[in-house]
């Protein structure tokens, strides 16, 4: 009996917590559309502290384990992109970026209301923390851009994306119940860490992403099918303008 009790204040507690997280990110969400990146950043990195509190306890709770491997009908979230508007920067010295296209917009989630059934951590942790660190590394791109576009800065955006693709790569339930969105991040993050690279003048690895986000357009998979105009068109001018780089030098 004391066993179940505690499997049951574990659920409730996880439950509780993905309720945090998912707070903590549209929190997020709604610093970076009005520029206020501080407070973005701050709030994404409370959502992963309580990630990784839950991830802890499931490695700690055998149960939970053993319980996670059970069917859960469908996904417990409604996703939505927002759309982050473009703040003039402060500092320009000769910036030859500002023609690249940068995906601005991020990933808010929402609980679904109308299910009533208990959500599985291990489902759902690898895929939430990839949304967040997504729109972390979004907001730091953001700052970068509209403040300044320092070496070092780039590098630790660089980082951040690489953690949400690992993490996004770990997921293997709840993105693909949101297969459209796993599309929109996946191009969202090759085509703006391609345009960092070409920033650092690491050609060889702009040329690299952008080959790949050339790959997934060709694919026609419905996130490419579902993504904004203006977007597809930004990324495929991206695509273009390496393209007849690569012409150039080869010229």
């Amino acid at each position: 009996l004391t066993r179940k009790f505690h499997l049951l204040y574990t659920y409730e507690t996880m439950n509780n917590n993905i309720k945090i997280i998912i707070d903590y990110n549209n929190e997020g969400v709604k610093h970076i559309s009005k520029g206020s990146y501080g407070a973005a950043k701050k709030a994404f990195r409370a959502a992963l502290i309580v990630l990784k509190e839950c991830e802890d306890q499931q490695q700690i709770d055998v149960d939970v384990q053993k319980k996670s491997s059970c069917h859960q009908p469908s996904s417990p979230f409604i996703m939505e992109t927002c759309s982050i508007p473009s703040f003039r920067r402060r500092r320009c010295n000769n910036d030859d970026d500002t023609d690249h296209y940068i995906f601005r917009n991020a990933v808010l989630v929402h609980l679904d209301t109308s299910l009533d059934y208990d959500i599985f951590y291990p489902n759902v942790g690898a895929g939430l923390t990839s949304i967040v660190i997504f729109n972390l590394s979004l907001s730091s791109h953001y700052n970068a851009d509209c403040y300044e576009w320092g070496v070092s800065e780039l590098g630790k955006v660089i980082t951040m994306y690489r953690k949400a693709w690992k993490a996004m790569h770990n997921d293997s339930w709840l993105m693909a119940q949101h297969q459209i969105f796993r599309d929109t991040i996946v191009m969202a993050m090759l085509n703006n860490m391609g345009v960092i690279f070409h920033k650092l003048a690491n050609f060889k690895k702009s040329r690299c992403c952008f080959k790949a986000l050339r790959k997934v357009f060709l694919s026609k998979t419905a996130g490419v099918q579902e993504l904004r105009r203006d977007a597809h068109n930004g990324m495929m001018m991206n695509v273009m303008f390496v393209d007849q780089s690569n012409v150039a030098s080869a010229a």
